[in-house]
C-alpha cells in the first residue's frame, strides 16, 4: 500500500479494507486477486493498494480512490433492499471524477447498471428503462417524471420508479446494459447486458500488454452506454492509474481535446478510428511527448489517418494499438 504520512487516516481505513478484502479471498498486496469476476471486487482491491492516489479528475475536481471507494460502499449500503443480482439500475451521471464510484456502488449492490447520459432525451431514457426492467435510479444530474427520491449521498440521488407489472430478469455475472455495438445512444435501441468477464478481459489484455503503471493518465471520453466507453474507464481504475473524464464539450471538439492531452500529460487515450482521424488534423503542430499509446477500437483502422499522424509527429514515442479482438501493434 502507498504511504501517506501526511494523512494517517487513510492508512487506518486502508487497513481495515485490506482486513475486509482478505476476508473474502484477495490480496491487496500482492498482484492480482484471487477473484477475478467482478469489476467491483477489483476495484477495491485497487482501492486498497492506493488510497491516497488520484483516481479521476474533471475540468473542476478530483477523487481519489479512497474517496470513491467511500462513494461506492455507501451507495451500495443504501440500494440494500431495493436493488440486487438478477435486476439493473439505472446511473445517470454526468461526465466527472465521482461517477465510477456510483457505478461501482451499484455493482457492489449485485446489480447491473444502465448507464444513462443527462443529454439523451426523457423519451429514450424511459425507453431504455423500462427495455432494462429499471426501478430503481442514481443520479447526480436530476430526475424525471414518475422518479421518487428517497435518499441522497455524495451528490448522487437515489430514486425509485413506478413498479413494472413485468420485470426484466437480469443473466448472472452482467455488469452492464448496454446499446448494441455501432448503436447511435441518440436512436432508442434495445439493450443488452454485458458480463464483468467481458469487460475484465479487455482490462487483462490491454494493461500487461501496455506495460501500465500507477503513473499513466488514461482518457475516458466515451458515452458509457458504448462498450468503448466501459472498457476504458477500468484501465486506470484496475491498474492504479488516473483517469482524466473528457467533459461534452472538449469530447465533441478535437482541437480542444489534443490541447487536454498536452495539458493533463495523458499517456493513454483510447479512440474511434472515425475520431482519431479528426485528432489527427486537429493536433498538427502540437507535441505530445507523454503521449505512450493510443487504443483504436470498435471501426476499421484508417490507415491514411494513421499515416499523417506519423509524418506529423505528434507523439513520436506513442505507439498504436488495435484492440478491438485480439490486441496488436500496427
Amino acid at each position: 500500500m502507498n504511504a501517506t504520512p501526511d494523512h494517517p487516516e487513510l492508512d487506518r481505513l486502508s487497513a481495515d479494507l485490506a482486513g475486509l478484502l482478505g476476508r473474502v479471498g484477495l490480496d491487496p498486496s500482492g498482484g492480482r486477486p484471487a477473484r477475478r469476476d467482478r469489476i467491483d471486487i477489483r476495484f477495491a482491491a485497487s482501492a486498497a493498494r492506493h488510497p491516497g492516489r488520484v483516481a479521476a479528475r474533471d475540468a473542476q475536481a478530483e477523487a481519489t480512490y479512497l474517496e470513491l471507494e467511500w462513494l461506492a460502499d455507501d451507495i451500495a449500503r443504501r440500494l440494500s433492499g431495493r436493488a440486487g443480482p438478477g435486476s439493473a439500475v439505472a446511473v445517470r451521471a454526468r461526465r466527472s471524477c465521482t461517477r465510477a464510484g456510483a457505478v461501482v456502488g451499484v455493482l457492489r449492490a449485485g446489480a447491473a447498471v444502465l448507464p444513462l447520459e443527462p443529454g439523451h432525451s426523457a423519451g429514450l431514457q424511459e425507453f431504455l428503462m423500462r427495455d432494462a426492467g429499471v426501478w430503481v435510479v442514481v443520479s447526480d444530474c436530476g430526475l424525471l417524471g414518475g422518479e421518487i427520491p428517497v435518499v441522497k449521498t455524495g451528490g448522487f440521488v437515489i430514486a425509485v420508479r413506478p413498479p413494472l407489472a413485468v420485470r426484466r430478469e437480469v443473466p448472472p455475472g452482467t455488469a452492464f446494459m448496454a446499446l448494441p455495438a455501432g448503436g447511435d445512444p441518440g436512436r432508442a435501441l434495445a439493450v443488452r447486458p454485458v458480463a464483468h468477464a467481458d469487460v475484465l478481459s479487455w482490462v487483462d489484455s490491454c494493461v500487461p500488454m501496455l506495460g501500465a503503471t500507477v503513473d499513466d493518465v488514461w482518457t475516458c471520453l466515451h458515452s458509457l452506454s458504448l462498450d468503448l466507453g466501459m472498457r476504458e474507464m477500468w484501465g486506470p481504475l484496475l491498474s492504479g492509474g488516473r483517469a482524466v473524464v473528457v467533459d461534452g464539450d472538449t469530447a465533441g471538439d478535437a482541437r480542444a481535446f489534443a490541447r487536454l492531452l498536452a495539458r493533463e500529460e495523458v499517456t493513454v487515450v483510447t479512440q474511434l478510428p472515425s475520431g482519431f482521424a479528426r485528432l489527427s488534423r486537429a493536433a498538427r503542430g502540437t507535441v505530445l511527448p507523454a503521449l505512450r499509446h493510443v487504443l483504436l477500437s470498435d471501426e476499421p483502422v484508417d490507415a491514411a489517418a494513421l499515416a499523417a499522424w506519423r509524418s506529423a509527429r505528434i507523439a513520436p514515442q506513442a505507439l498504436a494499438w488495435d484492440v478491438s479482438r485480439s490486441p496488436k501493434v500496427l
